[in-house]
């Protein structure tokens, strides 16, 4: 097996045309990673920032916390009216219940009434309960409505303040920090980002001549100067489907003149030791 290298600036990669064809091609590149900007919702004023420049982070970790003047008193106000409308609910059972009886008694009362074993007043009484019972329970249907829109209008105060506290997506270390404590902070405004170091990935160039012969997927290695001991493993995640020019620090007009394809190589686990801007080499097999 072949191994070609361009030299340390270059970021395509040529096959060595002698000693038989290679199999591999080797191309410099440079450790990536991807950010998270961190940002609320809605507006607030930022009042803790429990992660600095520097600092690790874990999925899940509470990295800021804003507050609304108000926000708290009025989630309490809907909680109030959400459980006074869910306990008027209760009454709906009790409602229907007597609704029926008496619908009942209206009902066994009407062939009486005609023949004479039940007098008109009360008729006219259980005509009365009837009716009052029907209405009572309509007015319990309503109240079951409102405790319906009670609990919706609480679910939305309650997702206002969820969006005041500023959640790590995944594990990383904190870049930057944009704001400090006790600053306004408009909506979308970015307090902090996160760079994903536990998910490095490689930028890298290929010749035009040569993007025929990898594929998607396939396994890539890939080696940093700093550990001259340790190869990590990757893979072939995305080629360009535009060609550009070679980049500005190729050595030669020659290499200026070249036509190169951009190339992904997620890294697999690599335990945060690789950094950005690390130069690399990485392997990458050739189809035949």
């Amino acid at each position: 097996m072949t191994h070609t290298r361009w030299p340390a600036v270059a970021t395509a990669a040529l096959v060595a045309a002698c000693g038989g064809p290679s199999d591999t091609l080797t191309v410099a590149g440079t450790i990536e990673i991807r950010q998270v900007q961190l940002a609320p919702l809605t507006f607030g004023r930022l009042v803790r920032l429990l992660k600095d420049e520097g600092d690790s982070v874990r999925a899940g970790d509470t990295v800021a916390v804003l507050e609304q003047p108000g926000l708290a008193a009025l989630i309490d106000q809907r909680r109030a009216q959400a459980d006074a409308a869910t306990a008027r609910t209760a009454e709906i059972q009790a409602a229907q219940a007597d609704s029926q009886r008496a619908a009942n008694d209206l009902a066994r009362a009407r062939p009486l009434r005609e023949s004479g074993v039940v007098s008109a007043q009360q008729f006219d009484a259980l005509q009365s309960a009837a009716a009052a019972a029907a209405a009572r329970l309509q007015a319990v249907r309503g109240a079951a409505r409102e405790s319906q829109a009670a609990r919706a209008a609480l679910a939305a105060i309650e997702a206002t303040r969820d969006q005041l506290t500023l959640i790590a997506p995944e594990a990383g270390i904190v870049l930057t920090r944009y704001a400090e404590p006790g600053e306004a902070i408009g909506t979308g405004t970015p307090v902090v980002s996160i760079g994903l170091v536990y998910r490095p990935w490689v930028r890298a160039y290929v010749g035009e001549r040569y993007v025929a012969r990898l594929k998607l997927g396939q396994e890539v290695r890939v080696r940093v100067d700093g550990y001259p001991d340790t190869a990590f493993t990757g893979r072939l995640s995305d080629i360009a489907a535009r060609a550009e020019f070679t980049p500005r620090a190729a050595l030669t007009e020659r290499e200026r003149a070249d036509l190169v394809f951009g190339i992904k190589v997620e890294i697999d686990a690599a335990g945060g030791r690789l950094k950005p801007g690390m130069p690399v080499e990485a392997d990458l097999p050739l189809l035949p």
